[in-house]
Parts: structure tokens; sequence; C-alpha cells
């Protein structure tokens, strides 16, 4: 903090940043080396030459991705936002990120050789360098009014689904930090953050079995119980990430006093904060086995989301108890039938009719957004009235 760092934007032009304050610094994040986020402001000193990053708030991401990764975030949200000004979708641009500029420095180059980069780079051979600049966006601890919360959460559901169905982009890493929002006019508006993790559909579709999309994505505490489970080999659905917006709002509501202020000690849900992943995954089995014996522990200043949780709650609990049971992982299914697609929505099940995408056609979109699109007799203003209300698979 304090520091003072310069480089070439994209155009080329020399850019001097201060950093203000680092948000996220990983020595090692899932799929990457090393990342860094920080918060800057523009020093540049040919200001009075019309520099478009002064008196802006900025946030500067730099991370290495593995050898072999050839997806940045950048080309995602490039392509959300080409998709949308196509289809004249434009609503869907006030709930993504603000891309200012992004580089990418290989280690061909030699800036990317000098000063502090150095020891990144003993631990980094083979990968590159990214350097992304972001409108800064404002976290959910900064909301205060419970319909500005639910107008966020609402915008999200309708966003991430606009992204998966138009742009083909499934997020896969749905967590309360990715989850933002910006003011327009004096309105929340609700913003999916960080696409690090995310995947082009197609790409996962080619080989759902493949090495890439068995990699567990997603922040612990919010994964969905499938992808915590060690024998689950069908690869990441759509609704794993619904079951991560539900997670979300059940740790909002249950683990703060308000927003931004914890709550007392023991905290509801910790162990899903603290434990490995065969840990988290027991605990939320529990959760999910006898819904009957068991109260939402909601906190009086979010009792507003009761109605909301306790029926995704039903949902979600019904579905699970219900499924088949599974026996096998995907990996030791004969060649012939990893390949049909048929056999990789329906493994380990004998009932072939079964739908693992919406867990037996219960846990949808379009159930999500009946209960989501009003708040206590509130209706919520839905961005986009389009897209298909059904699932639809892989």
């Amino acid at each position: 903090v304090g520091a003072r760092c310069s480089f070439k934007d994209s155009n080329g032009y020399t850019r001097i940043i201060l950093i203000v304050r680092i948000l996220h610094c990983a020595e090692r994040d899932v799929g990457y080396y090393y990342s860094i986020v920080v918060e800057v402001k523009c020093e540049c000193e040919c200001v009075a030459l019309g520099c478009d990053w002064h008196e802006k708030n900025l946030i500067l991401k730099v991370c290495f991705p593995e050898a072999g990764s050839s997806m940045s975030e950048n080309m995602l949200i490039q392509e959300a936002k080409r998709v949308a000004e196509h289809t004249s979708e434009f609503w869907a641009l006030n709930h993504l990120p603000h891309l200012i500029d992004s580089i990418t420095i290989t280690y061909d180059d030699k800036n990317a050789r000098q000063g502090n980069i150095k020891t990144v780079e003993e631990t980094c051979e083979g990968c590159i360098m990214y350097i992304t600049v972001f409108e800064k966006l404002q976290p959910l601890s900064e909301l205060e009014d419970l319909i500005d919360f639910a107008q966020v959460f609402y915008d999200i559901l309708q966003i991430h689904r606009w992204l998966y169905q138009c742009a083909r982009i499934l997020h896969r890493d749905l967590s309360i930090s990715n989850i933002m929002f910006r003011r327009i006019e004096g309105k929340a508006y609700g913003v999916l953050n960080d696409f690090d993790l995310s995947s082009f559909v197609h790409d996962m579709a080619t080989d759902p079995v493949s090495e890439f999309d068995l990699v567990r994505t997603g922040t612990r505490p919010f994964m969905s119980v499938d992808l915590l489970d060690p024998i689950w080999e069908g690869g990441h659905l759509y609704r794993h990430d619904l079951e991560s917006l539900f997670f979300i709002m059940i740790c909002l509501a249950c683990r703060y006093e308000r927003p931004g202020v914890p709550a007392a000690e023991p905290r509801a849900f910790s162990k899903w904060f603290s434990g490995s992943d065969e840990e988290v995954h027991a605990s939320k089995t529990v959760f999910y086995s006898d819904r009957s014996a068991r109260k939402l522990p909601i906190q009086p200043y979010f009792t507003g989301f009761t109605d909301w949780l306790n029926s995704i709650y039903y949902w979600l609990c019904t579905a699970y108890q219900g499924r088949p049971q599974i026996r096998h992982p995907l990996k030791l299914l004969p060649a012939r039938m990893r390949k049909n697609p048929q056999s990789q929505n329906n493994f380990g099940s004998r009932n072939t009719s079964y739908d693992w995408n919406t867990l037996g056609g219960i846990f949808t979109y379009a159930d999500m957004r009946q209960w989501m699109s009003s708040f206590q007799d509130h209706p919520l203003e839905t961005r986009w009235s389009g897209g298909n209300l059904d699932h639809f698979n892989q």
C-alpha cells in the first residue's frame, strides 16, 4: 500500500498508479499460481492531456494462469459484452464488470523479468501474466435496505441465466465476494464479478469427463453438495451455481447481524468455512437430510428473506432426498457409455429418465425466478423477460 507502479497499457501509453488498498493476495488460487487484486488510483502525469483513468475508482488485478490455460477473464467478459450488444440486450451490461483495459505479458517479454516479478516467475515457469483494470464495484456489505439486497440477488439470478443461455458462459464460482453492485441513478444493480473460473459451455460439453471439467471449481462454503462429493463425476452443471446462490443467501442471513457485522459466536454453518471438502460435504448432506428437524437460524435483521430461503430449502431437501443413489463414478463406466450423453446425465442411476440437471425437475431457474421476482409482496424489477425458463442440458 502506498507504492507507485508504472506500466504500458494496451494502447502503449505509460500509466502510473498508486496502490490504495490490497483486496486479495494469494500465492496459490484454484487454476492460478498467483493472483493479487488491489484498489488503485491513477497518478498519470498526462492529466492535462485528458487521461481517461484520472478521477476514476479503479481495481487492478494481476494473475498468472497455469501453463496451457487458453482462456482469460477478459476474453469471457468481452464475449458477454459482444453478445449483449449484438442482440440489443443492453440491460445485461449493467450487471457485468466494466472492463477498462487488459494486458497480457508473456515470459518472452523482458519487461516481465524485471524487479519484483522475479520471485513469482521462479514458481510460474511457462505461465503468462494477465493485468486487468476494472471499474470499482461495491460489496454486499455496503447495502442497507433489504429491498436492495433482494433486487441484487434477483439481478444475479437473471444475469447468470442470461450468460448461460445467450453468451453460453457458466460462471462456476458464485460466492459472497463475487456478488457486487453498482448504483445507477440511485438504484442498486447486482453485478456478477470474477470470471477467473468461468467456462464456455461448449468447452465443457465437448468432453464432459475431461480432466478440465472434473476440476472442482468454486468457493468451498458455497459449493454444491455434488461438487464436494468425491464420487461425483458428472461435471459442473448449471443448477450447481443455483445451489451456490442459495448458500450465499443462507450465509448472509444466518451469519451476519446486519450488513458487514458478523453474528455472535458460534456462528451458523461455521464448519462450511473451516472444514475440508469431505467435512463440508458431510455437513451439507446432513443439512439436507432432515429439514423437519432443522429451523434456519435467520438473524432478525434478515427475517424478510425467510419465505425465500425456506421455500428453496424445501425444494433442495426434497430433491436430494428423492434422487437416485449415485452408484458408479462415471470414470468406471465403459468408454461407450462415457461418450453417450444419456449415460452422462444419468450415471449412477438405473432410472434412465432421471434428470440430474434439475434434480428430477424440482430445482430449476423457472422456480427460482418465480419466488425471487417479489420480496415481501413487493414486486422486484425483472431485467430480462426473455429466455427459456426450462433447463436445458449441457
